[in-house]
């Protein structure tokens, strides 16, 4: 069981952020989750050593409250008040909050007109959301324009250090909670800034000896736009125009990034380092997979969460995860919209 009990993951962890000071942080931004076994998903998907860790328990119900909550105490750390940001939605929803808990903040975000419905910003004086008629990549492109001619900091996200030291603590937190060391890790990937911090504070985990062995990394995508799995499947360490996805679908909203370039190489290295892999799962295996998880385990994710759950099943299947291993899956959150089951 964990070692740790405290409201605040990151005052528990403190020594592994890049903060000078405790005071950066401001208390409630995000929560500890839970990361237990779970034997009877796991018998059904052939994969009885199954833990879950349960990200969905945030308060805006997604693992992106944890990037939130350095994020904005990095800003603090440099002075900054104001800034820009843009996401598919969980990302800027969890910043908002984290903005509206601090009254010397003041955030501008920008989205794309078909995320619209994931986004949870009350426009007021201090977070404003401006909608796009386009992508997320069109969106990311009017926030850095504005950002510039305002002369306010851009936050953006795969490349950005503070998001990523966040993001790595819901990892620390299931490890400490785990009576073993996993042979494999799951989670779905857009980018894949949350394995990059996963990757991260596994190393420093090993580093000060609170790890054994480097886990495998499985990350997941859905089928329907899938760059990275489709990348991985040809054997390629990079992608190329012609992988790009200009008008993303799916189930899985969370993660329809149609341009994986930038990213793709990393992940291809942590897959590869790792003796992991980069698959994807197709919508009916997403559907079956969160109705599994909500009636077997009682807990509701968004169907990015489930496409882990998906990627696994399907893993075992193919014998490449054998029965007697031990894998961790973070299911990143939840849905804020109401679906059918």
């Amino acid at each position: 069981m964990s070692r740790y009990r405290h409201a605040d993951p990151e005052q528990v962890y403190f020594d592994l952020l890049p903060l000078t000071s405790r005071s950066f942080l401001d208390s409630g931004v995000t929560v500890q989750t839970p990361c237990r076994p779970a034997p009877r998903l796991g018998e059904a998907i052939g994969v009885p050593g199954l833990w879950l860790k349960d990200e969905s328990r945030q308060p805006t119900r997604t693992t992106k409250d944890r990037l939130a909550s350095v994020v904005t105490a990095v800003l603090r750390q440099f002075g900054v008040k104001e800034f820009v940001g843009s996401s598919t939605g969980n990302s800027s929803t969890a910043l908002a909050r984290a903005v509206r808990m601090d009254p010397t903040m003041r955030a501008h975000f920008f989205c794309g007109a078909e995320f619209v419905a994931n986004h949870d910003i009350p426009y007021n004086s201090r977070t404003k959301l401006t909608v796009v008629q386009g992508s997320y990549v069109d969106a990311s492109a009017e926030a850095r324009i504005f950002a510039a001619a305002q002369g306010l900091h851009f936050d953006a996200g795969f490349f950005n250090w503070a998001r990523r030291e966040g993001l790595k603590l819901a990892y620390l937190e299931a490890l400490d909670a785990m009576d073993r060391t996993p042979d494999v890790v799951v989670q779905a990937v857009s980018s894949g800034m949350g394995m990059l911090a996963a990757h991260k504070g596994m190393r420093e985990y090993l580093e000060i000896g609170e790890l054994d062995r480097m886990p495998r990394f499985l990350m997941a995508q859905e089928e329907s736009c899938a760059p990275a799995a489709k990348g991985w499947r040809n054997g390629r360490a990079e992608l190329s125009d012609a992988d790009r996805i200009e008008h993303p679908t799916g189930l899985a909203t969370a993660i329809l990034l149609g341009d994986g370039s930038p990213y793709y190489p990393y992940l291809h290295s942590i897959a590869a380092g790792t003796g992991g892999s980069i698959v994807s799962a197709a919508r009916e295996d997403l559907i079956t997979a969160r109705r599994m998880l909500h009636t077997i385990e009682g807990i509701d994710v968004c169907y990015a969460s489930a496409a882990a759950i998906a990627a696994l099943r399907n893993e075992a299947s193919a014998g490449r995860i054998r029965p007697d291993e031990t894998v961790l899956v973070n299911l990143t959150g939840r849905s804020r919209m109401t679906a059918d089951l």
